[in-house]
């Protein structure tokens, strides 16, 4: 019979669900608001160009870093 705490969700679950929701949601959504979000860009050192290179960069660092932190927290268990 299977243990049933296996079959649990986890933080490593979650953290997976959580960076799911950023690249597949708010990262477009965030690309599709640049041209409305002009001042913005202007207080920060972004112009459009860097914006639209660095914002897909956000979710594959964090899945990246995810699945770094769960592959060496399975070899440990």
């Amino acid at each position: 019979m299977p243990d049933p705490e296996s079959r649990e969700f986890g933080l490593r679950g979650w953290g997976l669900v959580v960076a799911l929701v950023v690249a597949l949601v708010v990262i477009p959504w965030t690309i599709i608001g640049i041209p409305q979000a002009q001042g913005l860009l202007e207080t920060l050192p972004l112009g459009y160009r860097d914006a639209y290179l660095v914002l897909p960069f956000v979710p594959a660092v964090f899945l990246g870093a995810l699945g770094v932190w769960t592959a060496l927290a399975n070899r440990r268990a």
